[in-house]
């Protein structure tokens, strides 16, 4: 059974109050998700005589609104990158927030997603968090109305408990064409988030075309998709340690992930040094993003632990970066009368 609690989680400069939604799984895992941001907090495995939570964090809401490294929230409207802000759509040129670096929009941009309180109504074992981005919002053409379905599920053979799933489902209107990438943006470090470099966690992208060479300069696809074959991108059961060196300024690169339109395959898992905890990523999205914490920069998070460069890892279900802007990619546009699905599922083992 999953028991579900509600407490609170502290307060944003407003004055606002925010909530903390905690479930306990009843099978070694308990989660925590605060409403602002709908940010995942915890992810703890739970044994007879110890706990670890893998995902980096904070103790209050607070945290959440002061720091910009997006820890664990939805991002969007659109996630990811968008070349100097710009895109044309049906004719019209459209100029984004440009919050990143003051020359490209990144991640929604200033307000998005990620720092808004949503509404959240428990409807039996899951979580419905609502909100209706107004038109305008960072330069967003349409009022983009979102829900986000949270639920958990067991598995089970023989009487024994072979998983649990974290299933994040995600589905989107809007009154007017939009650009749309919706993803989460939890950082993972597999031996604890208080453990320092997750360096040590050993990474597997599954089943994928290829990766997306980034220019150095931008951070944005050069638009091309290149065979992982003979390259640090070749990530299987991988210490990330070992690869990273041969990757100028660390991972922050998308997977074209190999599934069908519509349906939830494995993307990526990480795992701790000794493959005893692990989180896998499943997704209906085109694409996985890795991004290896290159720009974490000593932030004190849960428990006081030191979030420095490369202590935690992102794993980021999502379309590709500046799709908007390269014909060549999967299409991010939403027209007014369609619905956006897409669904992101992580599944505990240990």
């Amino acid at each position: 059974a999953v028991v579900s609690t509600q407490s609170p989680s502290g307060k944003l400069s407003s004055g606002q109050e925010c909530s903390l939604y905690t479930a306990d799984t009843g099978t070694g895992v308990r989660i925590s998700i605060t409403d602002y941001g709908i940010s995942l907090v915890s992810f703890v495995f739970t044994g007879s005589d110890s706990e670890r939570d893998v995902l980096l964090g904070f103790d209050d809401v607070s945290g959440y609104e002061t720091h910009d490294f997006y820890s664990g929230c939805i991002v969007g409207r659109v996630a990811s990158r968008i070349a100097h802000g710009k895109f044309e759509l049906d004719g019209k040129e459209y100029q984004l927030s440009l919050n990143n670096n003051n020359d490209t929009h990144l991640h929604g941009g200033f307000v998005g997603l990620s720092k808004v309180v949503w509404d959240c109504e428990i409807v039996g074992n899951t979580l419905q968090f609502s909100h209706t981005q107004p038109d305008g919002t960072d330069g967003y053409p349409g009022n983009l109305e979102v829900v986000v379905t949270v639920s958990i599920r067991t598995k089970s053979s023989g009487g024994r408990v072979k998983g649990t799933f974290l299933s994040l489902d995600m589905r989107a209107t809007c009154d007017q064409a939009t650009p749309i990438n919706l993803t989460f943006h939890p950082y993972f470090n597999m031996d604890g988030q208080d453990s320092g470099s997750a360096l040590d966690n050993k990474l597997t992208v599954f089943d994928y075309a290829g990766y997306l060479p980034m220019d150095p300069d931008t951070i944005l696809p050069t638009g091309e998709i290149v065979s992982t074959r003979g390259t640090p991108f070749n990530l299987d059961i991988s210490r990330i340690g070992d690869l990273i060196v041969d990757v100028p300024g660390g991972y922050d690169h998308t997977f074209h992930i190999c599934s069908k339109s519509g349906f939830v395959v494995p993307a990526a898992e990480i795992a701790s040094r000794d493959e005893k905890y692990r989180v896998r990523v499943l997704t209906d999205q085109p694409g996985i993003h890795v991004y290896s914490g290159n720009f974490l920069d000593g932030t004190r998070g849960k428990g006081g632990a030191v979030y420095e460069k490369h202590s935690g890892i992102a794993l980021e279900a999502q379309n590709f970066p500046n799709a908007v802007n390269v014909p060549s990619f999967p299409c991010c546009i939403l027209r007014e009368g369609e619905e956006y699905k897409k669904n992101i599922t992580f599944s505990f083992c240990f």
